[in-house]
């Protein structure tokens, strides 16, 4: 099973313009957590940007989901000795 933040390969996320909004809400609320002097908040929603800019527009991924993705989190049966 693959642990992630965010799973950029989800269908809501598909459209460019959810994409977009989400980025550029987080860039948003890391401004506002600047000029209200919380540093430590600033420093954590700079990084999630960076992560969600990067897996968002920079990774490489195609725009669809995989296929196999739900695949690789069901477990294989067992075979049969017989």
């Amino acid at each position: 099973m693959r642990m992630v933040l965010i799973d950029f390969r989800h269908p809501f996320f598909r459209p460019i313009s959810r994409r977009i909004i989400v980025f550029a809400l987080v860039v948003i609320w890391t401004g506002v957590e600047f000029f209200n002097g919380s540093v430590g908040w600033t420093v954590f929603f700079a990084a999630l940007a960076a992560y969600v800019g990067w897996g968002f527009f920079l990774s490489g991924q195609p725009d669809e989901p995989l296929a196999d993705a739900a695949e690789e989190d069901t477990p294989t049966p067992p075979e049969d000795p017989s």
